[in-house]
């Protein structure tokens, strides 16, 4: 990749940047830290980071943690949902919110996972969005209250461009090895809800 993400349709970027995850069940998600949720979709492959010389100092924890080779499954799609409030719902019942319990939080996790994304949709005015799965489950967030403009969630294509999705309604599209500050903030346009059914 030269560094530049693919064209997206700038009509619906959101419909377009999701067109290849829709139907496609989310697997390994996980309760990240605090509130973060993570979601792996798509074709699973091996990510090995190999062992890493400490040449800073660090804790012994943090030495000893990159002593070792991490070896784990990831998808082709990673959906990381953070900085933000959100509520899953399950056949119209609030089950968990972001400031659950961790272990209301996992009951969440369990429920999600292995459901297929069926569509999202998302209101920049309101700077919402709703991920709606297959098994009568649905995902919902809304900006934390405060003046930062943090980004809600992303989605990465791994090893190759990531689509944010800020609280004010814009969104960033750039390869993932942008430097950060680099990204281009821009509105969705006005109609551009990203439905896809």
């Amino acid at each position: 990749m030269d560094g530049q993400a693919p064209l997206i349709d700038e009509n619906d970027p959101v419909q377009s940047v999701f067109a290849p995850v829709l139907g496609l069940p989310a697997w390994s998600v996980q309760k990240g830290q605090g509130s973060m949720l993570t979601f792996e979709f798509g074709n699973p492959s091996l990510y090995i980071r190999e062992p890493i010389e400490s040449k800073e100092a660090a804790s012994a924890k943090i030495v000893a943690w990159r002593r070792r080779r991490t070896v784990k499954p990831i998808g082709e799609w990673w959906l990381w949902i953070y900085c933000c409030n959100w509520r899953c719902i399950v056949r119209g019942r609030e089950t968990a919110h972001s400031e659950s319990t961790s272990k209301r939080i996992g009951t969440a996790v369990r429920e999600l996972d292995g459901q297929c994304l069926l569509s999202i949709s998302v209101d920049p005015l309101k700077g919402t969005s709703r991920f709606v799965f297959d098994l009568d489950t649905v995902l919902e967030t809304w900006p934390y209250e405060d003046e930062d403009l943090d980004e809600q969630w992303s989605l990465q294509r791994r090893s190759s461009y990531i689509f944010a999705y800020r609280k004010d309604g814009r969104y960033s599209w750039s390869a993932e090895n942008a430097s950060s500050g680099e990204e281009v903030w821009l509105p969705l346009p006005s109609g551009a809800i990203g439905i896809v059914a």
